[in-house]
This record gives C-alpha cells, structure tokens and sequence, in this order.
C-alpha cells in the first residue's frame, strides 16, 4: 500500500486527505468516488452552483491525476 494526497478545492475552501492504497489508479477510483459523494451531497443539502477541483498526488509530490466538477444550481421552476 503507499501513501497518496488528495488536494481538494470547492469553491474556494481547501483541504488535503491523506489516502492508502494499493496503486496510483486505486487512488484515481477513490478520488472519482470521492468527487461524485462531494457533489451528490451538496446537491442534496444546498441546491447551489458548486465548484470542485481534485488533484491526486503520490508519495513522491508527483501528481498522478487532476479533474474538476461543476454542478449547477436546478431552475426554480424545476423544483
């Protein structure tokens, strides 16, 4: 198992998460499950435009993976 980060941003706010896992692309599968749980989350909770950025990075501060996700806030008129 090694070591990877997980360097996040939303809309602004930032944070890291240390993650195991077996290889770089276990971690990229966690990384796309943690941005789809971020998203499905907040579109529960807010119902507002949210920016996220995620970039995976290995033991060594290469980064191994960025992607970015934008859910935007439904029409009035849908809800």
């Amino acid at each position: 198992m090694s070591t990877f980060h997980f360097d996040i941003d939303s809309d602004g706010a930032t944070t890291t998460e240390k993650v195991e896992a077996v290889d770089q692309f276990a971690a990229i599968r966690q990384a796309l499950l943690l941005v789809s749980e971020i998203l499905r989350d907040h579109a529960l909770c807010d119902h507002t435009t949210i920016c996220l950025r995620i970039s995976v990075r290995g033991q060594d501060e290469r980064i191994v993976w960025k992607g970015s996700a934008r859910s935007l806030q439904p029409d009035a008129q849908e809800n």
